[in-house]
């Protein structure tokens, strides 16, 4: 079996991978593939995810793909058919696009199901807001950071997304520009994915839930 997750870009698959690197360990245990697959941002997911998944489950029934992007940002979309203010509106939308496809592909009720839609609320950042320690010792900082961002850290608004309050504060402890691709995997590579699901409950949690059972041979519901 594999499991393809389409993520936004590469800086998500490099911290990904090295956050789910103990579910990649029980994957290959268990004889589970499980991938994470850059596609050059949230319109193409938005755009063409759904007919790619729905080709490739018809070849391949037993595999499971993942759509994870962001869910930031939402304003351009505002006034477009892909708006999407929550993220029950995204995967209203990621799910409709797919099951149009999946018609024309003549997939069964069953393969549908393995089309899974998660999203990073709000963005990878958030991650990085629910693992206050080792944000800390990456800012190189004893001071009390968690003051900056609300509480579950899922909740931070559109106005301050956990990509402003990341970028600001590495602009005021190391006094240099956050860099995705090397701070976001130095943190994840020591962060707990189950800490994480007490940090992030809303949307980060059903996604590991989902993935570790994949990676132990379970099927879904």
């Amino acid at each position: 079996m594999r499991v393809l997750v389409y993520v936004e870009g590469p800086g998500d698959r490099a911290s990904l991978e090295k956050l789910f690197r103990a579910t990649l360990a029980q994957a290959r245990e268990s004889k589970v593939s499980i991938t994470f697959h850059p596609c050059g941002g949230k319109d193409w997911i938005l755009q063409g995810l759904g007919r790619t998944a729905a080709s490739h489950l018809k070849s391949s029934p037993d595999d499971y793909v993942f759509a994870l992007p962001d869910l930031y940002p939402m304003a351009k979309y505002a006034r477009t058919k892909e708006a999407h203010p929550s993220f029950e509106q995204l995967q209203a939308l990621l799910l409709g696009r797919f099951h149009n496809e999946a018609e024309r592909f003549g997939l069964p009720e069953a393969v549908r199901s393995h089309y899974r839609v998660h999203c990073l609320k709000h963005d990878l950042k958030v991650l990085l807001l629910g693992s206050p320690d080792l944000l800390r010792q990456r800012l190189k900082t004893d001071e009390k950071i968690e003051k900056n961002w609300r509480k579950p850290v899922e909740d931070q608004n559109d106005t301050e997304p956990p990509k402003r309050v990341v970028e600001q504060l590495f602009s005021k402890y190391p006094k240099r520009r956050y860099i995705k691709t090397t701070d976001a995997p130095w943190i994840l590579e020591r962060a707990s994915p189950k800490d994480l699901c007490v940090a992030c409950p809303q949307n980060f949690k059903p996604l590991f839930t989902e993935l570790d059972r994949l990676s132990r041979g379970e099927a879904l519901d």
